[in-house]
């Protein structure tokens, strides 16, 4: 069991990549359950308030509170349990002026997630204000969705099996149609590991910064590649598998790589 701090942002920041922090995956949220678990219930106890002193261990229970949750307790009432207890430390945070100080954006887009998660519009609107000084654009898009779903059914409907609500004709209908958007986004697109954002075609990168093998989408390709160390390993697209099926009249274009 990992018991401090530093050993939270460090999983969370280096050893994880993006495209995991929000995709539903029973191997991860085991891993996050094994290393996490007891402190993240002891945090809701009650037990780590001395963490709420200094911008570092803060954000850590603010990871644990509002994300590591939702991994260990996904699908079940307890996964929300942290939200409240987040979304203080976030306003902390922004009295403080811990956010405005910290220099690395996606820091700064986990400090504000306990807003994004609320179900106050109003909360969600304040969200969008700070997302739009201290995040990027696609994070903010991200936010704008949220947004539409509070306005629109005053919850999330996602949530109304594990908080044991009853849905509406229009939540399920909702649910169903985010079901099926879900599934044919995940076999049609990738996630970049640098913006976290999908789509059809990503590349194989590496540079000296980052030594390992990542996915980046061509926004982020096009700068990496003036990075120091850039290498290039090839190009994934979604639809290859689809392509290849369709195709037997030259199969050796199946397997160039452009980059």
């Amino acid at each position: 069991m990992e018991t401090s701090p530093k050993a939270v942002l460090h999983f969370w920041f280096q050893d994880c990549r993006p495209h995991q922090w929000f995709r539903s995956n029973a191997e991860f949220d085991q891993v996050v359950l094994d290393r996490f678990g007891k402190i993240t219930s002891s945090a809701l106890k009650g037990e780590l308030t001395h963490w709420e002193k200094d911008a570092t261990s803060a954000l850590a229970l603010v990871l644990m509170m509002d994300q590591f949750t939702r991994q260990i307790w996904r699908h079940e009432l307890r996964a929300f349990a942290g939200d409240a207890y987040a979304l203080r430390l976030t306003r902390k945070a922004i009295a403080e002026g811990w956010i405005a100080e910290e220099p690395k954006r996606v820091r700064r887009q986990f400090w504000l997630m306990p807003m994004l998660h609320s179900e106050d519009l109003a909360v969600i609107e304040e969200a969008i204000t700070y997302l739009e000084r201290w995040s990027d654009p696609a994070t903010v898009a991200v936010a704008s969705r949220h947004k539409n779903l509070i306005q629109r059914f005053g919850r999330y409907p996602q949530r109304n099996a594990a908080l044991g609500r009853a849905s509406s004709d229009e939540e399920l209908k909702f649910l169903k149609d985010w079901q099926s958007r879900g599934k044919r986004k995940r076999s049609q697109s990738h996630a970049c590991d640098q913006c976290s954002s999908h789509g059809p075609i990503h590349y194989r990168v590496k540079t000296a910064a980052q030594p390992h093998w990542q996915l980046a989408c061509p926004s982020c390709w096009n700068k990496l590649q003036n990075h120091p160390g850039y290498q290039y390993g090839g190009t994934r697209k979604a639809n290859r598998r689809d392509r290849q099926r369709r195709s037997t009249t030259n199969p050796s274009e199946l397997r160039k790589k452009s980059p």
